[in-house]
């Protein structure tokens, strides 16, 4: 093996931009500069059982002027490099990069030829193996977001160089290969890709091994062991997918943007989904349902589903030019999926669904001192990581539903058909859409971009209104502060509801440009019983209830028919609780009390969410003890009676995360056994582990039992892992101990395993054990933030951190914060997930009894 010598520091910006590891924007705007007409001709070998990827490839481009010339190249080994036909020995490689000398090269037309092997792990590699036990075939796939593509080949691994990708791959004769084009002309053992559209590196994708493929012309491959139930599921899968590609086309006013669009299902991929050009991988699990699913769970595989679809418009013909724009593509991608969603089913209920799954979660972060703008700035992509999250992936599409509110959805629409016309097959930073939506709307939407888009926090909008004598509305104002105290003022439109109990509700559009307004419209209208002032929720911040309303909402909740705003008012209340302005016991009572008589299937899985949260984590352990009867008998009444099957799915999920009791515990190991039946629901193998799961960490007396014979009845690969998760709630200090090790040291446990398990092991019951790995967790994050998939490390915090609740661990994170020395990202998200502690630590002290 030989590497080549280090070559002598040269006096050049593009040399000295690369000195350091990852891409930095220096170095990316030096080669932007410079480098153009891209294409990359790859050939590579696949082996079963090879830890080695062993490659040939050559990358032609071309020079504004001639100089030395920077690739990205981490962490595997080059054999050779030859340039322009010339040897180039004196090539270095280090920092992960590969430095050719400027000698090799020329103004104009170039040509790179390499051999190289990469690296093939079953974890924790952008080419990452995997062996299906059940039936010992092996598969091999690639995920290179953000700049993980100069692991597997030398690229230039930044966004704003699209390339056109030609791809050979030699591999066994029993295995199919996808990649982001259809294949050409190829012979056994050998496919040959044809060339690609322009794309960035990180789109460039191949999964390879014995899939069988389901479906015409849009392809769905899975690999063998589940094609059955693949097949089962496909006709819905693929009749979303066209029908979504069908509205998708017409509204860009631009026809699927590539040749040929497949979707693979990969078991552990890391993310839900990854929108390669012409080839989105998707999460098995999220697309083959593991238990029966609700109406909920298949909205949200379409989602899914109709999210990537989205990216190959929005992210791969057009792709930001960096990734501190990531918003360009997530934002969009996640709005688009809803709106497309919204043509496809009754869209008062997609809209709810867009709430429900994007509001609360953003207005949680957004409230935290570790949130950030949408637009954050990322000096290398190493840091690229530190962009995703619930800013980019819920606020952002909860901001552009607003935009689209205000510019009207005609002009909004003929903005994009703009912005995607102007830009194809190139990249556009987020001040080419705002401009695109300027011209097609005729609107100044630099105040309003600069505040939504660059100013981190949100606004709390609050209501001020009385009535006179006669029973009319005398004065209605907004008011709207910065929740962090940072003096941000946001321009809001919004629409208020004059709530009148039996009669229907009035419905006021409403703008905010400074900290207050007076809504002259409402003066002289009937006295409302309540004011809500997100009607529709085509705002974003926390528009919180008055006294007065609250009051009346709460009394008259039951009575609202529209299952919209009755989900809106529940989550105004669900905000009083979390700001420790209504106690955590009446929201439970509440619901309890209005629950039974809820009809909308997705608003009960809200509420019940969230009641489980108040009971596990604000609630004291007396006040807990003292309603868990009456809390577990109800689940198990609905489980059993709730007329719609999806309701009975949807109780039965909250008791078995609840059940706690002996009684309840004796109604899941019933459940095991088939002596409780609920009426339509077969429990499948997932659901077996999930209670399996409960009882451990409810250190029932028979769980241990339980999961040796479970184990022995489910030797699958699904059920080698979900008894690895299982076991981490067992409370027993040792098998702490084995599993804090495995977390950080075991490289052959898969990363989707320690992911899954991670809450099993901080259950909230078992705070006295875990709390000793709070501050060894902490200072693992460097590692972890080093060694995991994107998201990994905010799971990691939820876990660690959300597994708490006492004065006591809020204080070991405070030292951690006032000692360590981390980097911002990492701190920040730090500050963005202890704020939960904070409030559990706060309402309790409030309600202690």
């Amino acid at each position: 093996m030989r590497r080549f010598a280090a070559l002598a520091v040269i006096a050049c910006p593009l040399l000295a931009a690369a000195a350091e590891p990852g891409v930095s924007r220096e170095l990316a705007r030096a080669r932007a500069a410079q480098i153009s007409s891209l294409r990359y001709r790859l050939e590579i070998t696949l082996t079963p059982g090879a830890a080695l990827m062993p490659g040939r490839e050559q990358i032609r481009f071309r020079l504004a002027a001639a100089g030395p010339v920077t690739l990205d190249f981490r962490d595997g080994v080059i054999r050779s490099v030859v340039v322009n036909g010339s040897p180039a020995t004196d090539a270095s490689q280090h920092n992960g990069h590969l430095e050719i000398p400027a000698r090799y090269l020329r103004k104009g037309e170039n040509t790179v030829a390499l051999e190289f092997e990469s690296t093939i792990a079953t974890a924790g590699r952008p080419l990452t193996r995997y062996i299906d036990r059940d039936d010992s075939s092996e598969y091999v796939y690639t995920l290179f977001v953000p700049m993980d593509a100069s692991q597997a080949f030398p690229c230039f691994d930044q966004p704003d160089l699209k390339g056109r990708f030609t791809l050979h791959v030699t591999a066994p004769e029993s295995w199919t290969v996808i990649s982001n084009t259809a294949p050409g002309k190829s012979e056994p053992g050998r496919t040959v890709f044809a060339e690609t559209l322009p794309i960035s590196t990180y789109l460039v994708a191949f999964a390879a091994g014995p899939f069988r493929r389901v479906g015409g012309d849009l392809g769905l491959y899975v690999r063998q062991s589940k094609l059955q139930r693949a097949q089962e599921e496909a006709p819905e899968v693929l009749k979303i997918t066209s029908d979504g590609m069908k509205f998708l086309a017409d509204f860009f006013g631009r026809p699927f943007p590539f040749p040929k669009y497949d979707q693979v299902l990969l078991p552990g991929f890391a993310y839900g989904g990854m929108e390669h050009a012409g080839a989105t991988f998707l999460r098995e699990e999220a697309v083959l349902f593991r238990t029966v699913p609700t109406r909920s769970d298949k909205l949200g595989r379409a989602s899914l589903l109709l999210h990537e679809l989205t990216h190959q418009w929005f992210g791969d013909l057009v792709t930001m030019r960096w990734f501190d724009d990531l918003w360009l593509k997530e934002g969009f991608a996640d709005y688009m999926a809803y709106r497309t969603l919204a043509a496809l089913e009754p869209p008062e209920e997609i809209w709810k669904r867009f709430y429900q799954s994007h509001k609360p979660g953003a207005y949680a972060i957004d409230a935290t001192k570790g949130t950030t703008p949408i637009y954050q700035e990322v000096r290398n992509l190493a840091d690229a990581k530190s962009a995703y999250g619930a800013i980019v992936y819920a606020k952002a599409p909860g901001l552009l539903r607003q935009l689209s509110f205000m510019l009207g959805e005609d002009a909004f629409r003929d903005g994009l058909r703009l912005y995607l016309k102007q830009h194809a097959y190139g990249n556009a930073e987020w001040a080419d859409l705002i401009g695109s939506l300027k011209l097609a709307s005729g609107s100044k939407l630099g105040d309003w971009a600069n505040a939504w888009i660059r100013r981190r926090g949100m606004p709390q909008v609050d209501t001020d209104w009385a009535c006179d004598e006669q029973g009319r509305i005398e004065r209605l104002a907004l008011r709207q502060k910065d929740v962090l105290n940072e003096g941000g003022v946001w321009p809001i439109q919004t629409q208020i509801l004059l709530g009148y109990g039996n009669a229907p509700p009035a419905i006021l559009r409403a703008r905010l440009e400074g900290a207050q307004t007076v809504v002259a419209e409402a003066r002289g209208k009937p006295c409302p019983a309540y004011v809500f002032a997100n009607a529709g929720d085509y705002g974003y911040g926390r528009f919180t209830l008055d006294a007065k309303s609250r009051q009346a909402v709460m009394d008259q909740l039951s009575s609202v028919a529209d299952p919209f705003l009755r989900t809106l008012l529940w989550g105004a209340l669900w905000d009083a609780v979390r700001e420790a302005e209504l106690a955590p016991a009446d929201y439970i009572a509440l619901a309890l009390k209005l629950l039974p008589a809820e009809s909308d299937e997705a608003l009960t899985q809200s509420l019940l969410g969230r009641v489980t949260t108040a009971y596990e984590r604000y609630l004291p352990d007396a006040r807990r003890t003292a309603i868990a009867p009456a809390l577990e008998a109800l689940c198990v009444e609905r489980m059993i009676n709730a007329s719609e099957l999806g309701m009975r799915i949807t109780w039965y999920r909250a008791f078995r995360n609840l059940a706690s009791t002996a009684d309840g515990r004796g109604r899941l190991k019933s459940l095991l056994a088939g002596q409780l039946v609920i009426p339509g629901l077969e429990i499948k193998a997932l659901d077996r582990w999930l209670m399996l799961t409960q009882l451990i960490a409810e250190s029932d007396p028979d769980a241990g039992a339980l999961l040796a014979a479970e184990s022995q009845r489910d030797s699958t690969d699904d059920g080698r892992k979900y008894a690895y998760v299982a076991a981490a709630a067992r409370a027993d200090a040792a098998v702490k101990r084995r599993y804090f090790d495995d977390y950080l040291h075991n490289p052959a446990i898969a990363e989707d395993w320690v992911a899954q398990s991670l809450g099993a092991f901080n259950a909230l019951n078992q705070t006295a054990l875990t709390l000793p790995y709070l501050r060894p967790a902490l200072d693992a994050l460097p590692q972890v933030k080093r060694e995991r998939k994107i998201f990994f490390l905010l799971g990691w915090l939820n876990a660690f951190i959300g597994g708490q609740t006492s004065s006591e661990a809020l204080q070991q994170v405070r030292d951690f914060l006032a000692t360590a020395k981390l980097d911002p990202d990492v701190e920040r998200k730090v500050l963005e997930v202890v704020d939960e502690l904070e409030r559990t630590v706060r309402i309790r002290a409030k309600w202690p009894s």
